[in-house]
């Protein structure tokens, strides 16, 4: 009877078991660095189950356990679980354990390289220390709450786009396609909405809609709890009223207030976000929107601008990064980047994106983030990735290889990367061509009106994909958002995971796609040596502060223009 073929994971534990207890031969070295290197899964298991040796040896060593001053810090490592380690921990009880010392000049033989860095500092609460798995992806997220329940349904047929919707009657955020009939719901934030096939409607928040097309007609049951509605060209705020609403084929805004009163307020044309980086080096960095500071890693060198008179270079250092911080959010669906109906990415980069890490790492290949904000499956990425995730998060589906990764979570998509090959083909841009020395005008939007996601090179569409219209995107919480990096938490510790090398500058966040027209603009004022704004972004400010915000009293109808949301008369 032959006996059963181990699993890569006792194969590890086996060596790593003769490893720790000395006897550990030089072909078994060379298997046990093998397997580490071609699974960095396993990575994690082998630490964790070597430093519980030096532990049970009862040596000084067992300080590299607990103190944020180590390099061996467990805030840098990743967790393994319990059950893996407890077999062995019987077995090294057991028998006669080597001095602590013997093991760490075995790990020296194997390469600490496998695991870190040559060069890396210890770490220490609110520092960035360094890591580098085979990729990041924070998984552990709780979902966005309950935003309204179903009350009424009059012989109504509808869906729940991109889900099967079964008999569910508690809504998380989504939007709802109704094609006959009337269905109600009650907003838990203190709104009553019914809507009159056809009609298409996306639930944000628990104080938040959108109508994409159709007609509905909204109740508030808390008067001290505003309820905001979305539509194509305008933004009501529900002061403790009820009134109808209803978008047309062109999608212009019908509004009728039939109690109390109504604040109309045209869509924004602005970015949220603009850091142009060209405070004065004495000052510190900050957005030119609302002036929000950004804290700057010390691999994040402060130069003369791409455009302007400041940019920022990276050098593939972990604590080459710029934290813009989290907007405000505490939850999924919260903070100023929590974005619904849409979002555009933009920045003005110079790439020197190295494809794959330094040999000595170790490691199969690179991410270079341009922005990153990791809210777990909720996360907006904007990266150059070369990986062999092919077809796991990637909607539409392309072959592995170099690419620009731009990843959005879809309602009733789930998280979804749409990734650009870099290979020449079919009008997209090679690899060489973006590394070519020069600054690129990189841009990505998603548009939730028309569902298209899209990413522009140097104001030309090279991909785009078309969702259902009305899939409306969930995003926002409590992390930072980075420019250049992936910074992610690990017990008291900041850890740099994808941090980017080259020049970023001229970076905006909007909450609405761009058209191709604005973008194809943006990149001609960069060929000119001007900002996206043509140096007027102060005076677009101040013009949107002038304008006042309409109140529609009971009885008053009006209509809004679908581009400028300014009354039509």
């Amino acid at each position: 009877m032959t006996e059963p073929e181990q699993s890569l994971p006792e194969q590890m534990m086996e060596l790593a078991d003769a490893q720790c207890s000395g006897i550990i031969t030089e072909s078994e070295v060379e298997t046990l660095e093998r397997l580490l290197t071609e699974h960095p899964e396993l990575r994690g298991q082998y630490l964790n189950f070597v430093f519980l040796h030096i532990g049970l040896t009862g040596t000084a060593s067992t300080r590299l356990m607990s103190s944020h001053n180590s390099p061996f810090t467990p805030d840098v490592i990743e967790p393994a679980e319990q059950q893996s380690a407890r077999p062995i921990e019987r077995s090294l009880f057991r028998r006669t354990l080597v001095p602590a010392i013997c093991l760490v000049a075995c790990l020296c033989a194997l390469g600490l390289y496998l695991f870190f860095p040559v060069d890396q500092q210890p770490a220490a609460p609110a520092q960035i220390a360094e890591t580098h798995p085979q990729y990041y992806f924070d998984e552990n997220t709780t979902p966005p709450e309950e935003v309204a329940t179903l009350y009424d349904a009059m012989q109504a047929t509808w869906e729940l786009l991109g889900k099967d919707l079964g008999v569910t009657d508690h809504f998380q955020p989504g939007t709802v396609k109704l094609t006959s009939g009337n269905v109600a719901f009650a907003f838990s934030g203190g709104a009553d909405i019914s809507l009159a096939s056809p009609a298409l409607f996306g639930m944000e928040r628990k104080n938040q809609g959108t109508l994409f097309s159709g007609s509905l007609s909204t109740h508030k049951t808390d008067s001290n709890a505003p309820f905001t509605l979305e539509t194509p060209s305008v933004e009501l705020i529900d002061r403790g009223t009820e009134y109808e609403v209803r978008v047309n084929a062109a999608a212009e805004t019908f509004v009728h207030v039939l109690d109390g009163q109504v604040e109309v307020k045209a869509r924004g044309h602005l970015p949220r976000f603009f850091w142009n980086f060209d405070q004065p080096e004495a000052l510190p960095l900050t957005d030119s929107i609302i002036g929000t500071p950004i804290h700057a890693g010390k691999n994040a060198k402060r130069i003369s601008g791409l455009i302007g008179k400041g940019a920022v270079r990276f050098n593939n250092r972990p604590d080459a990064s710029l934290l813009a911080g989290n907007g405000g959010g505490t939850d999924v669906g919260t903070g100023d980047y929590s974005v619904t109906t849409g979002i555009t990415l933009e920045a003005l980069v110079l790439s020197e994106w190295q494809t794959t890490v330094a040999p000595q790492k170790k490691a199969p290949f690179d991410y270079d983030e341009i922005f990153r904000k990791e809210d777990g499956s909720y996360r907006i990425l904007l990266s150059f990735q070369n990986d062999d995730k092919a077809g796991q998060t990637q909607i539409p589906s392309v072959e592995k290889g170099p690419c620009l990764s731009f990843g959005l979570f879809l309602s009733g998509v789930g998280y979804n990367e749409m990734d650009l090959p870099l290979d020449g083909k079919a009008g997209r841009p090679t690899l060489e061509e973006l590394r070519d020395g020069k600054p690129h005008h990189i841009v990505a939007t998603y548009n939730g009106w028309t569902g298209v996601k899209a990413i522009y090179i140097d104001g030309v569409l090279r991909m785009n994909h078309q969702f259902p219209v009305g899939t409306m995107i969930i995003s926002g919480g409590p992390t930072p958002a980075v420019i250049g990096n992936l910074i992610s938490e690990q017990g008291e510790t900041l850890v740099g995971r994808e941090p980017f090398n080259g020049i970023i500058d001229e970076v905006a966040f909007y909450d609405f796609a761009l058209d191709a027209a604005t973008i194809a603009t943006h990149f001609e004022r960069v060929q000119a040596g001007k900002d996206y704004f043509d140096g007027q972004l102060h005076q677009f400010m101040l013009q949107a502060k002038e304008g006042e915000n309409m109140l529609l009293n009971k009885g008053q109808k009006m209509k809004f223009a679908a581009e400028t949301g300014l009354p039509i008369f």
